[in-house]
């Protein structure tokens, strides 16, 4: 996997470089995936004015200060809405050859709640910014999730919102773009605030 990510930093130089980067150094890193820890050498760019990049990790989705992965965050989650802290722990470094400790998956809980709860914000301000319409039906479906952590308890509200329906047997493709969420037909479709389909 290092072999494969150091290649893929080697193939993002002359693009890097065309945008007027200039190459600093090379910095390792170790990010712990759902597969376990993977630990390689990318390079980081500079250039005047700007601020400091390492292209590996923005196209890999990698967050800067961060030891896990995406991935490895949501089935670390996944396990941890079942599951309580410690067991979480036995599950996560049983199967993925990670070691992470009950207060890193509380730690990693927490974060995550604030990243959803900035996100659902930023979608509330720009579905406010739409023109309201009337519609002839209108279908509501909620859901809400409450964690339960050491300091507080976070809760997640996800909702739908559907005009018209749409008969699954007659017309597969739509279903199949629902992918199980919305059985509804997409003239606009919402799910938790953001437009899936027009």
């Amino acid at each position: 996997m290092a072999q494969a990510l150091e290649q893929v930093d080697d193939s993002l130089v002359e693009e890097t470089k065309q945008q007027g980067f200039q190459i600093e150094k090379k910095n390792k890193r170790s990010i712990t995936t759902a597969f376990g820890e993977v630990s390689y050498y990318r390079r980081r760019y500079i250039c005047p004015g700007k601020q400091a990049l390492y292209p590996l990790d923005k196209l890999m989705g990698y967050d800067c200060y961060k030891r896990y992965s995406v991935l490895a965050v949501k089935d670390i989650l996944e396990v941890s809405a079942v599951a309580t802290y410690r067991n979480t722990v036995l599950v996560v470094n049983a199967l993925s050859c990670s070691n992470i400790s009950h207060s890193q998956v509380g730690k990693l809980i927490i974060q995550t709640g604030k990243q959803i709860k900035e996100q659902q914000e930023a979608e509330d301000r720009y579905d406010q910014a739409e023109r309201k319409r009337k519609a002839p039906v209108l279908y509501l479906e909620g859901d809400g999730v409450v964690i339960k952590g050491t300091k507080k308890r976070l809760e997640f509200h996800r909702y739908q919102i559907c005009e018209g329906i749409i008969n699954i047997k007659q017309d597969q493709t739509q279903a199949s773009a629902c992918q199980g969420v919305c059985f509804f037909k997409p003239f606009r479709c919402f799910t938790g605030n953001q437009r899936v389909f027009n």
